[in-house]
């Protein structure tokens, strides 16, 4: 080695970091390759940032192999930002969080991160409906039918009426992930939504973020998506308001 190294003597850092406003931990399913990249989009600017960690799903996915997250999530959730500020937790699985319950996957997260606000899908969609006042909801799912009756009844035991639903029997994440918009967008549009409030197209792993725009055009009626919801919620529970366009109209609430 023949450079010789300067070492600069500067004031302690204390400049603006990454998430500066609102810093949201990220528990993405091993598999999933949608949510991260969804919440990053909508995140769009450096004072609010997402960071990620993974949690293994066992492959291919049913109400066994998601139940079994639930003992993992402490250790997962300490694996953020373990020495840092971070304002809140999502679990980023909507079957999941329906099947073990949303307060369980609170109570699991805080088990690694204490005292933090925890959200997931399950219950972002919930509160997402409520905002927008939605009573009756057609629902699309790339689930197996097995798993859709289950988030079908999560949907209904919080109150709303699932007036149409259908599923595409995809069991395998990565599978998930290609479908394309364009079968997202027919298949949704094939739901009987005339007579409701809201769609709900659920999942974190598909590509539903990139149709919400569209099929609220087409249909008039507020679209909700698991990623979606999810990203508001984190924003609400972190007290952050966010102008956020493009990505449906329940960021306007």
């Amino acid at each position: 080695m023949t450079a010789l190294i300067n070492k600069i003597e500067i004031p302690a850092p204390d400049g603006p970091a990454y998430g500066e406003r609102l810093r949201v931990g990220l528990i993405a399913l091993s598999a999933d390759v949608a949510i991260e990249r969804d919440f990053h989009r909508m995140a769009s600017t450096d004072d609010v940032a997402v960071f990620t960690t993974r949690i293994r799903l066992r492959e291919p996915n049913s109400e066994e192999t998601f139940r079994e997250l639930e003992r993992d999530l402490p250790n997962i959730a300490r694996l953020i930002l373990p020495r840092s500020r971070l304002d809140v937790a999502v679990f980023g699985c909507t079957a999941a969080s329906m099947l073990i319950g949303t307060r369980e996957v609170e109570a699991a997260v805080q088990l690694g991160r204490e005292g933090i606000p925890v959200t997931n899908p399950a219950i972002a969609v919930v509160e997402a409906l409520r905002a927008i006042g939605a009573k009756r909801i057609a629902m699309l799912t790339p689930y197996t039918v097995s798993v859709t009756e289950s988030a079908v009844e999560f949907i209904e035991s919080n109150g709303f009426e699932v007036h149409s639903a259908a599923c595409l029997g995809v069991d395998v994440d990565d599978t998930h992930a290609r479908i394309s918009e364009e079968v997202l967008l027919q298949q949704a549009l094939a739901l009987d939504w005339q007579d409701v409030d809201a769609i709900f197209l659920s999942c974190t792993a598909i590509r539903s973020l990139n149709v919400i725009d569209r099929l609220e055009q087409e249909t008039g009626k507020f679209v909700i998506s698991s990623n979606q919801a999810a990203f508001w919620h984190a924003l609400r529970l972190g007290k952050v308001a966010a102008s956020i366009k493009g990505f449906g109209r329940l960021f306007d609430f």
